[in-house]
């Protein structure tokens, strides 16, 4: 195992000895994690029971662990008095001077020496990590921050550090057992803040804080513990400890820290919002225990955590508690968590001075710095935060603004025109106002959101279809790439005649109109019919002489990307070049669009097996998106899919199966539960893992494929039937033939209700034909009947 594997199984580790003793399996059973993960941490729990067995699983006996000091004996100069605590990482023990020289009380911390076993690399990082705390403790001289002391290793090579003992409890324990009001709890909290600023000044990142590392001693001063994985930001340019031993508390975590990207001061400050929050509502914003890695993600990346009030409501409280309590939680403290744990870091408080001066000004009784974000911010995020659901979805609102506001104020009329704005915008901020946790009590999804804006359209507007086109499109168009098909045929179709009657079949809304109308007809596979409309907009385009309109170059994109679903190699290419040509005549370039047509270009000439400049291609494009969406989008999603399919023809089967479990990552966090984006990347990674002898999560994959694949696909879709091949597969190479040979059928069944099967789902329905009957040739029905010459037989 190599040591980025065993740092991850140490951080679930840790995370295992967070919960009680007797609750340590069942939460592990909880997780989801990868069988051999699963095991390692299972057997570390275990081993946790007796320190002295073995840590790794090797077929060679492992040498005798350090002897580990027990209580009583001496540690450099002080005797070991009795354990105070213990972690994934390391056990705490209180002890005294042995030498008598002159009495005082210290806190111990050792590496356990089970981890001294792991890999030489990830046994220097560790190491590396004590002398980093060492380190950065003797930095700082704050009577809010524990200090630390001394350091060495024992004679058997054991690391420690020895620390001021800070005799208290917990900061949420000395809260509740000494009663401490709103009031008395908010100026607490100042002086955390104090000892986390002084860290700050010192440009060092804690990186962990939680109410079990600030301890609150006899005189009611806190003191910052467990600066473990605190690093300073003199060294940020080389992180490899942070990724290496990434040992945070999820549930205190701030987005950034969540997905792994460069961190600042601002993500203590987010932290303290946390520790703040759970302080005074008595609950954590996030409940995060049950979750998987990848939801718990989304919980604390996407979602506003409910008002205080709404917490308080939770906690596990008496009346009393609770009531008196409730009567002091004004709403200024909800703006002030908001803003200590807004998504965007750059619109928290600058540092744990400003978090701390805003809540000295409220108990002052002087007005806050905090407050709610302005509406237009609220556009602006609502729409980016579901960004992800498609490019398209990107225009569901902020298109409708500015498509209709080029329009109107085009036409002239400009009171007119500023007072339909007026309208448009109040019909927006309705929605968003539906979508605020503050004002619903829980954050209504994209989904909701614009079917309800769609229910209003006729209510708002009637009479205005110069309005309602523009509306029906942007939302239509959203509905259309979460897959809602009949939803967004009702809304597209309605804003094209609509936009017909109003401005004339040549009028660029018409177009843009037209375009998503063959966009739809394309998800319905109606591709013919997606074809004719695709190229009617462009006509149309062209003989009104708008190519400098961007809509040009998406139409050109979009029907090159329809031949490419369809293996039209060279008319892809054709038409993809003439976008590219075209993208010049812009007056300023987009990004993302760029990077799509890039990453099109390269499918494209891997399909006319130009591997090499595929290979390029695709590079660029991924550069090009990483650098726009660092936590991924559906492009990204569909490149890594491409280049990992790339991989294979080149014979790459390693870096394809890792590039197509990166793709299902990817889409699981962007496209949510269900969408066919999902059915395929299960698919692919059910179908590699066939390849290199992973049957049993080959069958787990492919059959969520197939269930996925049932309800996503609400019209015959050569897909749906590759899927069940999938299946089929997965069964033969788990042994069950009988069920291998139900799925085929139903793969058949399926594929005979599609007129145009791209031959590329014809050439794979004959491989997989072909491997289950080399595993099963007993099976004649199958083996002898069941070739894939065609859809219809």
């Amino acid at each position: 195992m190599n040591a980025a594997e065993e740092s991850q199984v140490l951080r679930w580790f840790e995370h295992a000895l967070d919960q009680p003793a007797s609750e340590r399996f069942a939460w592990l059973d909880l997780q989801n994690l990868p069988p051999w993960l699963y095991q390692r941490v299972r057997r570390l729990v275990d081993a946790e029971l007796k320190i002295d067995s073995a840590f790794l699983e090797t077929a060679a006996p492992l040498p005798p662990a350090p002897a580990f000091p027990q209580v009583g004996e001496r540690v450099g100069n002080y005797e070991l008095l009795r354990e105070l605590d213990a972690g994934g990482m390391g056990v705490v023990f209180l002890a005294r001077r042995a030498d008598k020289a002159y009495d005082q009380q210290v806190a111990i911390k050792l590496i356990r020496p089970l981890h001294l076993h792991a890999a030489p690399e990830f046994r220097r990082r560790l190491i590396a990590r004590f002398e980093n705390e060492r380190a950065l403790l003797a930095r700082l001289d704050h009577r809010n921050v524990a200090r630390i002391l001394d350091g060495g290793s024992t004679p058997s090579g054991i690391p420690y550090l020895v620390m001021e003992y800070v005799a208290g409890a917990s900061l949420l324990t000395y809260c509740d057992d000494h009663k401490v009001d709103v009031a008395g709890r908010l100026r607490l909290f100042r002086k955390v803040c104090d000892g986390v600023q002084e860290a700050h000044r010192h440009l060092i990142v804690h990186r962990d804080l939680k109410p079990e590392n600030i301890l609150v001693a006899a005189d009611g001063e806190p003191r910052l513990l467990d600066f473990g994985i605190a690093r300073t930001l003199e060294d940020a340019g080389d992180d490899s400890t942070a990724t290496m031993l990434t040992a945070m508390t999820p549930a205190y975590a701030s987005p950034e820290q969540v997905r792994r990207q460069p961190l600042t001061t601002s993500s203590d400050v987010y932290s303290l919002g946390v520790v703040l929050y759970q302080m005074l509502a008595g609950v954590l914003p996030y409940e995060l225990r049950q979750l998987t890695p990848a939801d718990a993600e989304r919980l604390v990346c996407e979602i506003t955590p409910a008002p205080l009030h709404a917490g308080l409501a939770r906690a596990k409280l008496d009346d009393d508690e609770r009531r008196h309590r409730k009567m002091q939680l004004a709403p200024d403290l909800d703006r002030i968590v908001a803003k200590a744990m807004h998504k965007d870091s750059a619109r928290r408080y600058a540092s744990a001075q400003e978090l701390s001066d805003d809540l000295g000004r409220f108990l002052d009784g002087q007005p806050v710095l905090a407050h709610p974000d302005s509406a237009m911010y609220r556009v602006r995020k609502f729409v980016r935060r579901h960004r992800a659901i498609s490019l398209t979805a990107s225009v569901a609102l902020t298109g409708i603004l500015i498509a209709a506001g080029i329009a109107f104020w085009q036409a002239g009329a400009a009171r007119r025109a500023a007072e339909d704005m007026r309208l448009i915008n109040a019909f927006l901020l309705d929605v968003l106002q539906m979508s605020d946790p503050f004002d619903a009590g829980s954050e209504l999804t994209l989904s909701q959101a614009l079917d309800a804006a769609a229910e209003r359209i006729d209510e708002r507007f009637g009479g205005r279809p110069d309005l309602t086109a523009e509306i029906r499109f942007g939302i239509g168009y959203s509905m259309l790439s979460r897959y809602r098909i009949e939803a967004a045929e009702r809304q597209l179709l309605r804003a094209l005649e609509e936009n017909k009657t109003e401005f004339g079949a040549d009028d660029i809304r018409t177009l843009r109109a037209l375009e998503g109308v063959a966009g739809l007809r394309q998800e319905q596979s109606r591709g013919d019919e997606a074809e004719a409309l695709f190229q009617q907009a462009i006509a149309g385009i062209e003989s009104a002489g708008l190519q400098a309109d961007p809509l040009y170059v998406d139409v050109l994109g979009n029907l090159g990307n329809l031949y490419l679903i369809q293996e039209r190699y060279p008319e892809a290419d054709r038409m993809l070049q003439k976008a590219l040509a075209a993208e010049k005549l812009r007056d300023e370039v987009v990004p993302l669009d760029h990077a799509n047509l890039l990453s099109n270009l390269a499918h494209t000439a891997h399909g006319l097996e130009d591997y090499e400049r595929a290979d390029a291609l695709y590079r660029q494009a991924q550069a090009a998106h990483e650098a726009l969406f660092p936590n991924g989008n559906p492009d990204l999603a569909i490149l890594l899919n491409n280049r990992a399919l790339l991989a294979e023809d080149r014979g790459d089967q390693k870096a394809a199966f890792e590039l197509h479990q990166q793709s299902l990552a990817v889409r699981r966090k962007v496209f949510g539960s269900e969408h066919p984006m999902i059915v395929v990347a299960l698919a692919n990674v059910a179908r590699m893992s066939i390849g290199v002898g992973e049957s049993a999560l080959a069958l787990s994959m492919a059959k969520e494929a197939a269930a996925m694949a049932d309800r996503v696909y609400t019209s015959p879709a050569s897909r749906h039937a590759s899927i069940y091949g999938t299946l089929a597969d997965a069964r033969s190479a788990s042994g069950d033939a009988a069920g291998a040979e139900e799925a085929w059928n139903h793969a058949r069944d399926l594929l005979s209700k599609v007129t145009d099967a791209p031959p590329s789902v014809m050439k794979y329905l004959e491989r997989v034909r072909t491997a289950i009957c080399g595993r099963t040739p007993g099976q004649e029905a199958l083996c002898v009947l069941g070739s894939t010459t065609g859809p219809g037989e």
